[in-house]
C-alpha cells in the first residue's frame, strides 16, 4: 500500500506533505516513515493510505455544493 507523510517542525506550524512510502501494513508505515524521514526533530509525523486522500476541487460535488 502507498502513503502519504505528512509532518510539522513545531506545534503551531502548518501541517506539511513531505514525502510517501510504500508498506505492506499501516504499523509498518509508521515504522519506515519515522526511519525515512528521521532528519529533523517532527514535532507531528503522520501516514494517511493514498486511497483515503480525497481530493477537493472544483467539480467535486461537496465542493460544487452536493451532498457529502
Amino acid at each position: 500500500m502507498n502513503y502519504a507523510v505528512f509532518a510539522r517542525i513545531n506545534k503551531g506550524d502548518d501541517t506539511m506533505y513531505i514525502g510517501g512510502v510504500e508498506a505492506p501494513s499501516d504499523r509498518l508505515a509508521r515504522v519506515y516513515a519515522y526511519e525515512m524521514y528521521d532528519e529533523e526533530a517532527w514535532d507531528y509525523l503522520a501516514v494517511v493510505r493514498d486511497e483515503h486522500l480525497l481530493e477537493v476541487a472544483p467539480g467535486t460535488p461537496a465542493v460544487e455544493g452536493g451532498s457529502a
